[in-house]
């Protein structure tokens, strides 16, 4: 039946999703929004504070007030506009009473509004059901004079070497029509005269094959200079000119905070000045977790994430877009609990500078790219100029200028940042091109629970060219979380172009938390329409979305068979053209190993099926590889983007095979190991080796997986493969590498506790561990009456006579040696001797027979001295015992 309202729709919808909730007895009406107290231990600095009562609310942890300033050593002071202030040796925090929120008549603060107002990071450690707050400041005046911590001698020196990376991503689709298609990243690069240098290729190797980015960089505290390609990029108003030439930046304090940041180094963006209308989210992660963007809620992406712990999403519309951007870190399942929300929505607070800050920024050279026959333009020629000033740490002035050849027009534009108080921020920008002029304005506010932002923009007709039609926007977003379980939304939008039709609205949202696993959403889109949605948690194992958007119903229900294998069928019915697909899909992770996953897919439409497989594995932390069949699934509901293959076949794509694979691989010394290219930049380097077994053992490389390495002394998200293990993004420096002996195999053990090494940027420093396999001899000594003898040595010597080691007996008569490799061996108690030979594998039952030996009555005097030395026994010959 056609239906003639989509509100009908959604009611029958509903009606059937709140029918579901009452199924089985594990809903239950739970009030939502009452805080949950905890008995928690809580460490500061790794300093246990001891247990107090703290309180869980919405996902976000609370703890006493009073407590934290009692343990930080904290002392406010009244600025009198009810703000307090507080003195640290990173310099004057400022904090608002009014934000504490009064829990069993104790004021609490949230882990928000640490991180937010005394850059304090906590989080819920699972594994001591504790909480840990690290405080990176101490209370206090700034110290002026630096202590420089001693220098340390590295035992192994960072290469430098020309080449440290190489990055190889090879595409292949073949489609049973006879089209091939084919595609190969190549990412090199390494340090070069005391700088770094990178270069990419892209495209189809079988044709022109062009470099697309090249760079060398080299910098110092305050200054950075570039060779390459580049962009100007200096704010939204003006367009981005992309050329090839020299870049310098210098910053009167330091260029670091504008210079080191972590992306791909072969961004053509210099310092950490985000211009564009697009940008790369990326972030850390559980190596094979899956990181899901959401824009306002809705699943715009969604990505496994690889051995090296990052997800990267590409091209994300953000510096106009007022949605609220989170990413989604999960575990193992999308039903189950995130591990953490991370959010990246944009803020045109991030453009300010502290007070007395200046930063000056310049470039200039030919536009487009000599070498990619593509965009080259060996006539045109640009410059820049940038410069931002923080007069005060509320207050930050920016300008800057180009020079455009399309137009051969010089632009300019000039703003400011101005925050008021502690919620509010204010940004007014103008911009002169093609003697056009445009403006710029933007108002954001945030409270406890609202947030309000504003984004507005008028430019002239022919503003930056003669075609461009005059421009007139408004975009406003507004929510509030004060009316619990309920967020309200409210969204408006005024559009207009020349002489086109105004386009305007101003529609609320909302998101109803109905009960503990039923919500229920209304979002309106661009073009005026609501996304309806009503998400249903039916057990521990399975959960249902649906969705109605544009007079398309959709479904999604997902079940977990068990860990190892996981399901998700999907359905969509279109009301105008009466069409319906549906499809299942199965998951399956070979012996529950997160990091190999076989997916098989099938779809129906009408008479049509189709059917797909496909397999995914990380071989090490530099090697992926997935390899995809599809036969008529060109019309299936495909999960989300999390499609390996889908900018490589195309959408209409009825049959075919596609490959690709990403393989990372860095070099030092003479040797190349896998690691992670993207945590290799002109700021920072990595630390890829091995543990190596060094002598004979059953043991397999497999078996050290899970040792973990320690970089001064704390423990890495980097899971080691095979015993290989790579560690990128690090500064420049020297570092304490340890092995964390608590997962390593009972019968391995290191010999050097702690190897210093030194890493560069834009290089891979190489370390080598060895691990021996050490075994035990034990068994026991009795008399020639069979009675244990107590208290008698038992010596153990190699081939040569060289005592290795000695155990005393205990009271039962057993001794048990430690720390001894394959091979053969000498056991001697009194004057009996016995040839044992180890073989991969703890000797036990090696036992002894011996005169008793006399009485301490009837023995000769020796000396105090000498009696103590041969009778005491050693603790960990005790513990062994």
């Amino acid at each position: 039946m056609h239906m003639k309202r989509p509100t009908l729709v959604l009611a029958f919808s509903l009606i059937l999703l709140c029918l579901c909730c009452f199924w089985g007895d594990r809903v239950q009406a739970a009030e939502s929004g009452q805080p949950e107290p905890l008995l928690l231990e809580i460490f500061f600095n790794k300093q246990s504070a001891g247990d107090h009562i703290c309180y869980k609310l919405q996902d976000s942890y609370w703890i006493p007030f009073q407590l934290f300033l009692q343990e930080t050593k904290l002392k406010g002071n009244n600025e009198g506009s009810g703000s307090l202030t507080y003195q640290t040796t990173l310099g004057v925090l400022s904090f608002d009473p009014e934000t504490l929120k009064s829990i069993e008549n104790t004021p609490c603060i949230s882990f928000e509004q640490l991180d937010k107002s005394f850059y304090v990071k906590g989080r819920f450690v699972q594994s001591v059901f504790a909480l840990a707050l690290n405080v990176p400041w101490s209370p206090g005046q700034p110290s002026r004079k630096k202590h420089s911590a001693p220098a340390i001698s590295p035992d192994i020196r960072a290469p430098s070497s020309s080449i440290s990376f190489l990055r190889l991503e090879p595409q292949l689709s073949y489609e049973f029509e006879g089209k091939i298609d084919r595609e190969l990243l190549l990412e090199t690069g390494g340090r070069l005269a005391g700088g770094v240098w990178d270069i990419t290729f892209e495209g189809d190797p079988t044709t022109a094959y062009s470099p697309q980015n090249y760079h060398w960089t080299t910098y110092n505290n305050n200054s950075a200079f570039r060779v390459g390609t580049a962009s100007t990029d200096l704010f939204s108003l003006l367009p981005g000119l992309d050329f090839t030439g020299v870049q310098f930046g210098w910053n009167n304090k330091t260029i670091l905070s504008q210079l080191d940041f972590e992306r791909y180094t072969d961004s053509d963006a210099f310092l950490s000045m985000d211009r564009s209308q697009k940008r790369t989210i990326e972030g850390n992660a559980p190596p094979a977790s899956i990181a899901e963007l959401r824009l306002e809620g809705v699943v715009v992406a969604r990505q496994r994430v690889g051995l090296n712990g990052r997800f990267i999403f590409r091209n994300v519309r953000m510096t106009t877009d007022l949605r609220k951007t989170e990413v989604y870190i999960y575990e193992r399942t999308l039903r189950e609990k995130p591990l953490e929300v991370l959010d990246y929505t944009m803020s045109i607070l991030n453009r300010t500078l502290p007070a007395h800050e200046l930063l000056v920024r310049t470039g200039g050279g030919i536009i487009g790219n000599p070498l990619d026959n593509e965009k080259r333009d060996s006539t045109s020629w640009t410059g820049f100029g940038h410069v931002l000033y923080g007069v005060h740490n509320r207050l930050t002035l920016e300008a800057g200028g180009q020079y455009n050849p399309e137009n051969s027009n010089r632009e300019a534009f000039a703003g400011a940042v101005l925050s008021i108080g502690g919620n509010w921020g204010v940004a007014l920008y103008g911009a002169r091109s093609n003697n056009r002029y445009a403006a710029d304005y933007r108002l954001e506010g945030n409270g406890t629970d609202w947030a309000l932002s504003y984004y507005g923009r008028i430019g002239q007709q022919g503003f930056s060219r003669e075609d461009q039609e005059s421009q007139i926007n408004h975009s406003f977003r507004f929510n509030t979380g004060i009316f619990q379980p309920i967020d309200l939304l409210l969204y408006g939008k005024y559009n207009q172009t020349g002489d086109e039709a105004i386009d305007k609205y101003l529609l609320p949202g909302i998101y109803w938390y109905v009960m503990p696993g039923l919500m229920l959403s209304a979002l309106p889109n661009d073009e005026k329409r609501y996304r309806y949605e009503a998400g249903l948690n039916l057990t521990s194992q399975s959960d249902l979305s649906v969705t109605y958007e544009n007079r398309i119903l959709n479904a999604d229900l997902s079940y977990d068979l068990s860990r190892s294998l996981q399901s998700r069928a999907l359905y969509s019915h279109a009301f105008d053209t009466g069409s319906k697909v549906a499809s299942l899909y199965f998951d399956w992770y070979p012996g529950g190993n997160r990091f190999d996953l076989v997916r098989m897919g099938i779809s129906n439409t009408g008479n049509q099926t189709g059917y797909s497989v496909s397999w995914n594995k990380f071989f090490n932390a530099g090697l992926q590889m997935s390899v995809q069949y599809s036969y008529n699934m060109n019309n299936a509901l495909q999960l989300e983007t999390e499609d390996t293959f889908s900018n490589l076949v195309p959408p209409d794509a009825r049959q075919y095979v596609a490959l690709t694979a990403t393989w990372d691989i860095g070099r030092s010394g003479k040797r190349f190991y896998p690691i992670n290219r993207t945590a290799i930049s002109h700021t920072r380097g990595g630390l890829a080796g091995s543990l190596k077994i060094m002598n004979e053992t059953n043991l397999e490389s497999s078996d050290i997986n899970n040792v973990s390495i320690l970089l001064n002394r704390k423990k890495l998200g980097q899971r080691q493969i095979d015993g290989s293990f790579f560690v990128g993004n690090l500064k420049p420096g020297v570092y304490a590498v340890e092995v964390d002996t608590e997962k390593l195999p009972l019968e391995l053990n290191v010999s050097k506790k702690t190897t210093y090494v030194e890493v560069l940027n834009g290089a891979v420093s190489e370390i080598i561990i060895p691990v021996y396999a050490e075994y035990a001899i034990a068994g026991k000594v009795t008399g020639f009456n069979s009675e244990p003898v107590e208290g008698v040595t038992v010596n153990v010597m190699n081939e040569s006579g060289e005592r290795l080691d000695m155990a005393v007996t205990n009271l039962f008569g057993y001794y048990r040696t430690k720390g001894l490799q394959p091979g053969s061996y000498t056991v001697s108690v009194s004057d009996t001797q016995k040839q044992v030979t180890i073989s991969n594998d703890y000797l036990y039952g090696i036992d002894f027979t011996i005169q008793e030996p006399a009485a301490p009555d009837e023995q000769s005097e020796i000396p105090a001295e000498e009696s103590k030395e041969e009778t005491t026994v050693p603790e960990d010959q005790q513990a062994a015992s």
